[in-house]
């Protein structure tokens, strides 16, 4: 299970199937939160979108959700990224170029 240590996604709790360095966080005008995890996930044009760095990776885990639901799931948590805008960062490649610039500069 994902969990978000500060920020807007304080609390939440996400059964992702990726624990990337970055995380985009999209928050529904509905309150329900989910996670562009997967590297072709794309946020809805009404989400806001919050970025997450990688805190801590513990391992994985194996939840049996029945009828093929189930699957392993990493066991990490998140810190808020702060950005005076996250908009330019709703597009896949533009994200793509952030994340890569950010690991460069590591």
């Amino acid at each position: 299970m994902t969990t978000f240590i500060d920020g807007p996604a304080k609390g939440q709790h996400l059964r992702l199937h990726f624990s990337p360095q970055y995380l985009r966080v999209t928050e529904g005008a509905n309150g329900k939160w989910d996670a562009l995890d997967d590297p072709n996930d794309t946020a809805l044009p009404e989400e806001r979108i919050h970025v997450y760095e990688l805190h801590e990776h513990l391992g994985m885990c194996h939840i049996n959700a029945g009828r093929g639901r189930g699957g392993f799931y990493p066991i990490a948590s998140y810190r808020e990224v702060a950005l005076p805008s996250t908009n330019h960062l709703r597009l896949n490649p533009i994200w793509d170029e952030w994340v890569a610039a950010r690991a460069h500069a590591l």
